[in-house]
This record gives C-alpha cells, sequence and structure tokens, in this order.
C-alpha cells in the first residue's frame, strides 16, 4: 500500500511497498510533488499495476512452490507444532497431486477432481480437513488477485462417512472382555498394559497416563490428580494437558487393588535402583524410560485380539 510524506523543502514524496516476481519485499519511491494529490495520481496506478504485475508472477508458479510459500509466511511456526504439522500433511498432498500445475491452471472442476481422487478410501472428516488447509491457501489467492474465483466455494466432499459415534468406543460388555484380555499373564513387566488398565478405569489421555508421577497418586483418598500431560510428539517432557484442564479423579477399589502393587513396586525401584527416574515417573520400565505410543497401541492391539475385539479407541 503506498504510504505519503511531507519533506522538509515543503514537497511530498510516496512509497509504495510490494513483492517483486522473486517474492522479494521492495519499496518504490519518489519525491518533489507539490501536494500529496499530485503524488497520489502518479502514486496509484503505478501501485495497481506493480500489484498485478506480482499477481501474475504469481499465478505463473508452479501450485507447490506457491503452497509452500504461502505455508512459511502465513501458517509454519505461528501456532503449535501439531498445527505445522497439518499444514506439512497437506504440502505433501499438494505436492502429490498437483505436481507440475501452475497456480493458474487449477480449475474448480480440476480441484473438483483431486477431491474426489484423493477421497478414495478416506473418510470425509479427513478430506474435509485437508481441503480446509488447501483450500485457504487458494482462497489467498482468489483474495489477494492470483486467481480470478474463489475455486474451493461450494465444492463437494467426498470420501467414506465416518463411523457412528457408538462404533468408536468399546461398549461395557466390550471393556470387560478388554480388560480381562489385559489382566491374562499380567507382570509387573507389562508396563503397558498397567497404563491402558488405568486408563479404561479413569478416561485419561494416554499422554496423560504416561505423565503421572508418584504424587499423582493418593491410595488412602483413592484419588487420582490429573495436572499435567507428556508431550510425546516433540519435547518428550511435560506439557499441560489438552485442554488445560486439571481434575482428581476418583479411584474405585479394584483399580486400587490392581495398580497398587505396581505403584509400589516402581516407587522402590525407582529410590533404590542404580538408575535414576529423574522425573519420578511411575509407568517406566526397568530402565526407567516410558513405553512409546507406538508400544502401547501395539500392546492395546494385542489385547484386542485375544479378546477378540475389532474396534476400539
Amino acid at each position: 500500500m503506498a504510504s505519503y510524506k511531507k519533506i522538509a523543502n515543503g514537497n511530498w514524496k510516496y512509497i509504495i511497498s510490494y513483492t517483486d516476481d522473486n517474492g522479494n519485499y521492495r519499496q518504490k519511491t519518489k519525491q518533489g510533488f507539490p501536494t500529496k494529490t499530485a503524488a497520489k495520481e502518479v502514486a496509484e496506478p503505478l501501485e495497481i499495476k506493480l500489484k498485478a504485475n506480482a499477481s501474475m508472477a504469481d499465478a505463473d508458479m508452479l501450485f507447490t512452490d506457491y503452497y509452500n510459500k504461502w505455508a512459511h509466511t502465513y501458517k509454519y511456526g505461528v501456532y503449535s507444532p501439531a498445527t505445522d504439522d497439518q499444514y506439512r500433511t497437506a504440502e505433501r498432498i499438494v505436492n502429490k497431486y498437483f505436481k507440475g500445475l501452475k497456480v493458474k491452471q487449477i480449475t474448480k472442476d480440476r480441484y473438483q477432481k483431486f477431491i474426489k481422487d484423493y477421497s478414495k478410501g478416506l473418510s470425509k472428516e479427513t478430506v474435509r480437513k485437508n481441503h480446509n488447509k488447501i483450500g485457504a491457501c487458494l482462497r489467498h489467492a482468489f483474495h489477494t488477485g492470483v486467481i480470478p474465483i474463489n475455486i474451493t466455494h461450494k465444492i463437494n466432499i467426498t470420501g467414506n462417512p465416518s463411523k457412528p459415534k457408538e462404533e468408536k468406543f468399546l461398549n461395557q460388555h466390550e471393556l470387560r472382555k478388554l480388560i480381562i484380555a489385559l489382566q491374562d499373564g499380567l507382570s509387573f513387566k507389562h508396563v503397558s498394559r498397567y497404563m491402558l488398565l488405568l486408563q479404561a478405569s479413569t478416561g485419561a489421555r494416554i499422554g496423560e497416563i504416561m505423565a503421572l508421577t508418584f504424587d499423582s497418586f493418593d491410595f488412602e483418598k483413592e484419588t487420582l490428580t490429573i495436572n499435567k500431560g507428556w508431550d510425546y510428539k516433540y519435547t518428550n517432557d511435560f506439557a499441560d494437558t489438552k485442554n488445560g484442564v486439571h481434575r482428581i479423579i476418583d479411584l474405585d477399589k479394584d483399580t486400587i487393588r490392581l495398580i497398587r502393587p505396581f505403584y509400589d513396586h516402581k516407587r522402590k525401584q525407582s529410590f533404590t535402583g542404580l538408575l535414576k527416574n529423574q522425573k519420578k515417573l511411575v509407568f517406566v520400565d526397568d530402565y526407567m524410560e516410558l513405553n512409546s505410543v507406538n508400544a502401547i497401541n501395539k500392546s492395546m492391539a494385542r489385547a484386542c485380539k485375544r479378546a477378540g475385539l475389532e474396534r476400539f479407541t
């Protein structure tokens, strides 16, 4: 946008900020105008021309490059690492389905075909999430004059319907079968199983279970305090709970009877063993390491198989 400034000799100058064909920030300036109006008469048509040239250059860019530039300018590093991952996933999709295409070559029909091809074997929810990311880039191109229409308007999102809510979770009968399978042959070495059993009893997220420390349990009051989570994706350290909500959960006697021996074993091992449990985590192995989420998921899958279950959350 052009700005105007009165200089020392009483004349006016204009300053036009714009982006050149290579995406670099530039400025054009000229002075010597007797009035601000005179400066505007020269600056305004020049600004329109410069922006049109920039839009034409962007329209000629490969869409893969345009998305990358847009994401680095407006998205990456602005929110959370998890959000960055979502935009990187969308960028991988762009690189796969729009390879070699310029921005100006992406029509509404071509984008609808992309949605149809991409959605094969995927849920509508997944398709919609990535459409929202890619579509945001294309809407930016529309609003900045790079493309003439909003090609994402009224796009039909295809894909498999999401499972009904009741199919995403175990019912009471299935949960009981899973608990029996997790307890079958249970020993202190089965750290993931103990975590899953506590999760089944409390409904806590797996990151919250991973972050439990010895002072999280109060067996006298029969409670469990959830006041932190574990960032297993990025920092491998404590983090806040997902929604910043802390809570105290009542523990039933069956859960205490199951967890207390493991808790006592780990507490003794942590304070008397050769290896130090620096963070006082409860659910660590003999090497004082947390199990990975992948290992926990595999433990769950094996238990479901033993229980004859096909679906779980």
